[in-house]
């Protein structure tokens, strides 16, 4: 069994890092729910400012709860937004629960990624924005790289009101196999789809590990997400996509 613990932020005394067998798994501030720390998380932050008119609520699916940091961003910087987060590990989601509550808005469900996606496709759910960030310590489940479940995952975005994204928070070691993986899964189960990487530049040239944040959508990815990412970093930052992407995600084919 997982040791799950929350730590004091030594930068922030409203901070919080998440403790799973002493390793930190999510960060968040109470008081502060605008200040994401670890790197990837504010590149997923970037593309969720950027996706749609700033401010306006969206209908969200989280995969893999954490510390609630990510729905806890979007309740704030997008007041009124529709969130569902689904977890697998009970015992941290109480804690994380105990410790600092749901903000209003956010609805929470005990169950496995592979089991309540196509449950909730058959419900006739549509999102706005996916979140795919499902580990157990530093592995991905195996499904999350299978054609059939992201097939059932992109049917769950709903363009009714604008491009709806998948964002993905992708784990990798240096030659980016695990990045090829699922982006080569998301291609296949819907050819033509947009797709574009973000993360650090070492990252993305393949030479070092770390997160890499895929971004995939069915409609089509709006502009000023690229611009977003670039821009604001954290840098060295790279953006990957169309030629650039393809030379990395499937030269290798």
């Amino acid at each position: 069994m997982a040791r799950l613990e929350f730590a004091r932020d030594v930068f922030s005394s409203t901070g919080w890092t998440l403790l799973v067998d002493g390793t930190a798994q999510s960060h968040v501030d109470a008081d502060d729910p605008g200040r994401l720390f670890f790197e990837y998380v504010r590149r997923i932050g970037h593309v969720i400012d950027a996706m749609a008119t700033p401010g306006a609520p969206l209908r969200a699916l989280h995969l893999g709860g954490g510390a609630l940091t990510i729905p806890r961003y979007v309740a704030a910087s997008r007041p009124g937004s529709a969130q569902l987060v689904v977890e697998l590990d009970a015992e941290l989601l109480d804690l994380v629960l105990e410790r600092l509550p749901a903000p209003a808005g956010v609805e929470t469900r005990i169950a496995d990624a592979a089991d309540a996606v196509p449950a909730l496709r058959e419900a006739g759910a549509g999102f706005d924005l996916v979140v795919l960030d499902l580990y157990s310590r530093l592995d991905p489940p195996a499904f999350v790289a299978d054609v059939a479940f992201q097939r059932e995952l992109l049917a769950l975005l709903d363009p009714a009101d604008g491009p709806p994204l998948l964002i993905a928070n992708v784990a990798d070691a240096a030659g980016l196999g695990r990045l090829r993986e699922q982006a080569r899964a998301i291609a296949r189960a819907q050819p033509g789809i947009e797709l574009l990487v973000a993360g650090d530049a070492g990252v993305l040239a393949g030479t070092e590990e770390g997160n890499a944040v895929l971004v995939a959508g069915p409609a089509g990815i709006p502009a000023l997400v690229a611009e977003h990412l670039a821009l604001h970093g954290p840098h060295p930052a790279a953006v990957l996509e169309r030629d650039r992407l393809d030379a990395v995600l499937f030269g290798a084919c």
